[in-house]
């Protein structure tokens, strides 16, 4: 065995110190978006039982607003490893942010030394031998391309972003699956040939435990057999067999967890947002067109990035923004394989494979997120992560191409060095916007304006800052956006209430029952309000009402139980005291008021 490169060791001390230098300034990012129901209110990742019993989890009913969240059971299954992880997080950090980021900045740095590792292999099998006493030009270039990785300001929605954290556990197993597939099919070490096999399945079968899109990591081990390996069909086939057997793992979870593989859309629709669309797979797939393009775009100019991209659906090819994205995307595809029969040809540019596989690496991985399966989002910076790698490798295999021109290289690698700093300075100030909620939303909305959610979060989070003028502006454009949307009336009458303005609160929730009269917020808001005006009947009756649909809402029955005390229905007040305490033994309010409350009928207290 060759030992290590000086560039390899420089890249082991490199890597880690410039990633923590891109991300020093997110330590401090609060919980955003949706990590307030994956983390700060998952009561999932408050110990680990729950991972004993994953049955119950996935079937359990959609109560309460405390309840698990619809979208984490739906994904419980095909992600445990990614909430297993977060519960090691909550064991050993609570809900101090900076664990969290931690965790997901060191899988980053872990995921560009496999990176480096694997693009050793590939440019090394079609670079000429090191020197005496100098470095391979490999060694180097596979260096350049995971700092480019490490230090793009796209990877920020994946790494700042502490949910994002299955994207990034989910490209690590495929990582590491096809680093451990490299080490097998180098003909080193016959004696450790089965370990480097035996460790690139499980960490296949990890990844497909921890995201769905790991499907297509058997695919892009398959590409890679084919792009840098020599055999004969029956060797490569017999290699590669054992990752087409975890190739029915996803719809088999699915199917265990659903009970119908029919569920398949269904299920990626809720897990990646609250889909309203219902899109068709020909509009999605139409749709993605310029949503990939746009990738691509961001990839090699990242301007203009957004949590909340605002993204139109298409319905026909003839459309130019479809029809537009659809040719440049032709031509990648096309370019590819022109690229790969020319590496076939003729050996004069070697590095032409690098780059048709690189680009093939680039589609596939996006493959499950944007092609035919519907998902509630249409576009989300994060779903790049790992197809990045393929076309970061895909540029840098042609500068190694264009250096051959160029017998002084250490003016390719000046503008290298440049173009890493320039991108390690853009992460930065990108993670600035992740600093606050609010300079995240305000971020969004000023991109994306026609967009509802931008201003339905950024009135949220700025009536949670108690600066309720401009959560009512913002809640009201969301409105002119979606007048039909009930839980934003609901919101709206929450800032009016805190405003004073109960007359308008009323109105709001009464508005937000005509659209949903099932709503159970609508009717503990109004119950809130009967309460506080001394309207007992009102507010027991709006209270019940809540709690007939969501049974488990444990402050609902705290409210009833008030309003019965002071009705003069002790009984049935420490009944819904009760029912509080059982539902959620932190509610100290409820504890509170059943023990005062049996103190004074009976002088009892909680056992």
């Amino acid at each position: 065995m060759t030992s290590p490169s000086r560039t390899t060791l420089f890249a082991l001390v490199m890597i880690p110190v410039i990633g923590v230098l891109a991300y020093a300034n997110t330590f401090s990012v609060p919980f955003q978006f949706d990590d307030d129901a994956y983390v700060v209110n998952n009561p999932v990742i408050r110990d680990f039982h729950s991972f004993l019993d994953l049955k119950e989890i996935a079937s359990g009913d959609i109560l309460s607003p405390t309840a698990l969240p619809e979208a984490l059971r739906f994904a419980f299954f095909t992600r445990v490893l990614g909430y297993l992880s977060l519960a090691v997080n909550y064991r050993l950090h609570g809900l101090d942010v900076t664990g969290y980021h931690v965790v997901n900045l060191l899988i980053h740095i872990l995921n560009a030394l496999l990176v480096y590792r694997i693009l050793l292999h590939a440019f090394g099998t079609i670079a000429s031998p090191r020197p005496e006493g100098g470095e391979k030009s490999s060694d180097v270039f596979a260096l350049i391309a995971s700092l480019l990785f490490l230090c793009h300001p796209i990877q920020t929605h994946a790494v700042t972003y502490i949910t994002s954290r299955f994207v990034l556990l989910a490209s690590f197993f495929s990582l590491l699956s096809l680093a451990a597939y490299i080490q097998f099919r180098i003909p080193v070490d016959g004696r450790r040939r089965p370990v480097f096999m035996a460790l690139s399945v499980i960490a296949l079968v990890a990844g497909m435990l921890t995201k769905e899109f790991t499907f297509t990591a058997p695919f892009l081990i398959a590409l890679y057999e084919i792009s840098f390996f020599a055999g004969r069909l029956r060797e490569r086939v017999r290699a590669l067999s054992p990752f087409a057997l975890t190739l029915p793992i996803i719809p088999l979870l699915i199917f265990l967890q659903q009970g119908s593989l029919n569920v398949l859309d269904s299920t990626m629709r809720t897990i990646t947002a609250a889909d309203v669309s219902h899109i068709s797979r020909s509009d999605y797939l139409l749709t993605q067109f310029p949503v990939v393009a746009m990738y691509l775009r961001l990839l090699f100019l990242p301007i203009g990035q957004n949590v909340d991209h605002d993204i139109m659906v298409r319905h026909s090819l003839a459309e130019p923004a479809v029809f537009g994205s659809f040719l440049l995307l032709l031509a990648l595809l096309s370019f590819a394989g022109y690229c790969h029969y020319l590496s076939i040809r003729s050996t004069r540019i070697p590095e032409l494979r690098v780059v048709s596989f690189g680009i093939l690496w680039f589609f596939i991985a996006l493959s499950v997120e944007s092609t035919v399966i519907p998902l509630g989002e249409l576009s989300a910076e994060y779903r790049v992560y790992l197809s990045s790698v393929g076309m970061i490798m895909a540029v840098t295999s042609l500068g190694a191409a264009a250096c051959r021109h160029f017998p002084n290289r250490k003016a390719f690698y000046g503008i290298a060095a440049v173009l890493i700093a320039l991108l390690c300075a853009a992460t930065m100030l990108r993670n600035r916007v992740w600093r606050s909620e609010i300079s995240l939303w305000e971020d969004a909305a000023g991109k994306s304006p026609a967009l509802m959610r931008p201003h339905q979060n950024l009135g949220l989070y700025y009536s949670m800052q108690g600066r309720l003028g401009e959560a009512l502006g913002e809640l009201q454009k969301a409105i002119r956006i979606d007048p039909r949307n009930y839980e934003l009336h609901n919101n709206l009458g929450i800032v009016y209430k805190q405003r004073g303005e109960l007359s308008a609160a009323i109105r709001e929730y009464r508005i937000a029952l005509q659209l949903n009269p099932k709503d159970p917020m609508a009717h503990y808001n109004l119950g809130n309000i009967h309460l506080m005006q001394g309207n007992l009947p009102e507010a027991i009756r709006e209270y019940r009402s809540c709690i007939k649909g969501a049974p488990d809402y444990d402050e609902a029955h705290n409210n009833l139980g008030i309003a019965y005390e002071r009705s003069g229905r002790s009984a049935e007040a420490i009944m819904e005291y009760g029912a509080a305490v059982r539902l959620n033994p932190e509610n100290h309010h409820a504890r509170d008021n059943l023990a005062n409350s049996l103190r004074r009928q009976h002088g009892g207290t909680i056992k």
